[in-house]
């Protein structure tokens, strides 16, 4: 299914995204909570959206930082209460405050949800003095033992690490249940799929083969997305985008 970030629209609020997704026939929301914006885990308001718009949400995504125990837990209630089954985390940061929510306790709470799948998002390879992991050891490899289950990040890759995008989707393997879809050159990250560097194409075509079954999901700067310019060249935009993809997964 091809799902849509509401990152990809900050600056909207949730009833708009909501409503431009559906205009431009997108299979379901990828919400990106931020515990600063509340509407983003309202639990009811979100609820009301997907029966105003009769459009499901199907992922929940975590903030990249700063990610503590009680809000692990409040991300997997509030897709318990809307009966979404993806829950997408970031490996924490070295400088985060919290990390103790990774790790075995992720494999405890995967037993309280079972209906839900915990996706554990590829770090990006940032080190200190190029030595010491600035995300500890979460390497593909690693990342995928946590729960079994992973998530593509694009945007995390870089191909100057000596992990480029298709050694990663070999080492995450059958892990993989969403790929965040967009694309990034040397200066910039979040663009629109096709725009970059990246070669996505050999990316669809590899898991068009192999027989990828799981999500897409949208994740671009909202200038990507023209944001703010009438609703009718955004809409345009975003089904460009399902016209990226559709050349490889109709």
């Amino acid at each position: 299914m091809f799902l849509l970030s509401t990152s990809s629209l900050a600056g909207y609020g949730l009833h708009r995204i909501f409503s431009l997704a559906k205009q431009a026939e997108f299979d379901g929301i990828d919400i990106s909570v931020d515990f600063d914006q509340y509407d983003s885990y309202d639990a009811s308001y979100i609820d009301s959206l997907i029966t105003s718009t009769d459009l499901p949400v199907m992922s929940i995504t975590a903030p990249a930082r700063k990610l503590n125990k009680k809000q692990c837990d409040q991300m997997l209630t509030l897709a318990s209460e809307l009966g979404v089954q993806v829950v997408n985390l970031h490996p924490p940061h070295r400088l985060d405050r919290e990390r103790d929510w990774f790790g075995e306790y992720l494999q405890v709470v995967a037993k309280k949800y079972p209906n839900i799948t915990i996706n554990i998002i590829n770090a990006p390879p940032k080190t200190w003095l190029f030595v010491i992991s600035e995300y500890g050891d979460a390497r593909p490899e690693t990342i995928k033992k946590i729960t079994a289950h992973t998530a593509l990040s694009i945007e995390n890759v870089d191909p100057e690490s000596g992990v480029d995008l298709m050694k990663t989707l070999i080492l995450l393997g059958s892990t993989m249940g969403l790929v965040y879809l967009s694309d990034k050159d040397d200066e910039q990250v979040w663009l629109f799929p096709g725009e970059g560097t990246m070669p996505l194409e050999s990316l669809l075509i590899k898991l068009r083969d192999i027989g990828y079954s799981g999500h897409f999901t949208l994740t671009v700067d909202p200038k990507a997305l023209l944001a703010g310019a009438p609703d009718a060249t955004v809409i345009a935009c975003m089904l460009r985008s399902r016209d990226f993809l559709s050349k490889y997964f109709s």
